[in-house]
């Protein structure tokens, strides 16, 4: 048997299966981009061949014929609001429950954990119908509420672990120097949740800048103006055939979310699997 047929067999299974399942993956990204710099007539021709040439109107298109500037700055915003209360609501409930001797500590435990398993379809009708009565339905600050309270179980279960690897000698030493709870908090235990904070940071803002769905249901589909809500408005107007700019769209608003992620996948794995060891 040659040297050559004895390498093939050599090769892990696992890594070939793992190596075509990227490949499916990647297969997208790689069309999309490709017909992101087309015409339209060309991707009709061949939606798999390379740009003849790149064609940067598509993308001067998305801020103009698709007026998708507005909707990105909103969800940016939204983004952002979410995430600065996710953290600091979500690690100070986190730190009441783990170290304050509370007797609903644990009912609070594995009642936020239920949030974890409730699918949003069970609560969309009850939701909306609560939106109402409040006089909230279709705005901004329902779908701001509606975040914060589907992130918060996740956030406080993930700061949870983490919090119980932290030495209990370190708030110890605070309190001796005159520091309260609210400065041990804050000055002690906050600083050391950055792995953590990097996670909720990185998912939550895939998850909010990519969603769709419950944008479109809280907001409507008509008062809601987020980047993939917009997107579908363009999408389903029945005089606009033009693929070339829904692919220059779709790479566009891929792109934010895609740097972010490059950017902190490191400190994103950590924060995942802190706590994990003690």
């Amino acid at each position: 048997m040659s040297a050559g047929k004895r390498g093939l067999r050599s090769l892990p299974t696992f890594e070939i299966v793992m190596l075509l399942a990227g490949l499916v993956f990647v297969s997208p990204v790689v069309l999309a981009l490709m017909n992101a710099f087309k015409t339209n007539r060309e991707i009709t021709m061949n939606p798999l061949a390379l740009p003849q040439e790149l064609n940067l109107e598509n993308f001067r298109y998305i801020f103009t014929g698709m007026a998708m500037g507005r909707p990105m700055l909103n969800s940016f915003l939204m983004c952002v609001a979410v995430i600065v209360s996710l953290i600091v609501f979500g690690a100070m409930a986190a730190y009441s429950i783990t170290r304050r001797k509370m007797t609903m500590g644990r009912f609070l435990r594995l009642f936020l954990l239920a949030g974890l398993v409730i699918p949003f379809q069970i609560i969309m009708v009850p939701l909306m119908k609560e939106f109402r009565f409040l006089g909230i339905q279709f705005t901004y600050l329902a779908l701001y509420l509606h975040y914060i309270s589907w992130g918060l179980p996740l956030c406080i279960f993930i700061y949870s672990a983490f919090m119980s690897t932290i030495p209990g000698e370190l708030e110890e030493a605070a309190a001796i120097d005159g520091c309260g709870q609210m400065g041990t908090f804050w000055r002690i235990v906050f600083p050391l949740l950055t792995p953590c904070n990097v996670t909720i940071v990185i998912f939550w803002g895939l998850w909010i800048w990519n969603d769709f769905m419950q944008a479109f249901i809280v907001m409507g589909p008509d008062r809601g103006q987020l980047v993939f809500v917009q997107l579908w408005r363009f999408l389903n107007d029945q005089y606009v055939k033009n693929w070339s700019y829904i692919f220059a769209g779709v790479v566009v608003l891929s792109l934010p979310v895609t740097v972010l992620y490059l950017a902190m996948q490191r400190r994103f794995v950590k924060g995942l699997t802190a706590g994990a060891i003690k």
